[in-house]
């Protein structure tokens, strides 16, 4: 199977680029590549490109195009705006959720959450979230990498100009909707983004709930099981794309 590789998308057109350090050390300590190997590289935002191994230096490798191509994203793009819950589950959320095909994350702090993130902290994660999306991009071999973006309190995002159509958070509250109802409506109609927000492990609060209405989120659930955090994320993620995105 021949390798997988990402590059700066602001260089792309390029008929000759340079694979970043990881890239390249993987394809020479680990896949012992040679001169005139062919790679495939991609620029994370759907350009994919066969391509073969030109130069192997300390510097890293570089590589020259040999046909570029295009893949379109999915018709419905998904933002996941995850509330950070404890241990190593916010990595497994980000590749599980990369893999699931989202087209951008949004890790927030919340009232209830556990972890609390100072700023050099947070940006430390954020990077690290980042390499996890592009190793799960590689791995399930799309050309598309969600962007990650830097943490933030949840009240904060809710005041920005969200770019989606329609904002759905989990909830456990009575008046929440069915996932399944709620879905049937936004296929009638044909919205084009979608964004799912999943709470900490004590859920949001009354106050961040009040906020989300205000700014227009629908409140869904799942049904009757209370499911846990990793749980919620990746089932939500999993019906978007399904009843949405499917392809026959």
């Amino acid at each position: 199977m021949t390798p997988r590789c990402f590059v700066d998308p602001a260089g792309w057109q390029n008929s000759v680029m340079w694979l970043n350090g990881d890239d390249s050390r993987h394809l020479t300590d680990v896949l012992r590549v040679g001169v005139g190997d062919p790679v495939v590289v991609s620029n994370g935002q759907g350009g994919s490109a066969e391509a073969v191994i030109i130069e192997i230096t300390s510097r890293g490798v570089s590589v020259r195009i040999l046909d570029r191509q295009y893949q379109s994203g999915d018709g419905v793009l998904l933002t996941l705006i995850q509330a950070v819950p404890k241990a190593q589950k916010m990595d497994w959320i980000i590749q599980k959720a990369t893999e699931i095909g989202v087209w951008s994350i949004l890790p927030v702090m919340t009232d209830r959450g556990i972890v609390k993130l100072e700023e050099e902290r947070a940006d430390k994660r954020t990077s690290r979230w980042q390499r996890i999306a592009v190793e799960a991009a590689r791995q399930c071999r799309t050309t598309w990498i969600p962007k990650v973006e830097p943490v933030a309190p949840l009240g904060e995002i809710l005041c920005r100009p969200l770019p989606l159509d329609v904002l759905l958070i989990g909830s456990l509250e009575p008046d929440a909707r069915s996932l399944k109802a709620c879905l049937a409506g936004v296929r009638a109609r044909g919205v084009k983004s979608i964004g799912l927000m999943i709470g900490p492990e004590g859920d949001f609060s009354p106050r961040e709930f009040e906020l989300a209405r205000k700014a227009g989120a629908i409140p869904v659930s799942y049904g009757s099981r209370v499911l846990r955090v990793e749980t919620a994320s990746l089932y939500g993620l999993c019906v978007l794309q399904y009843e949405l995105n499917t392809l026959a």
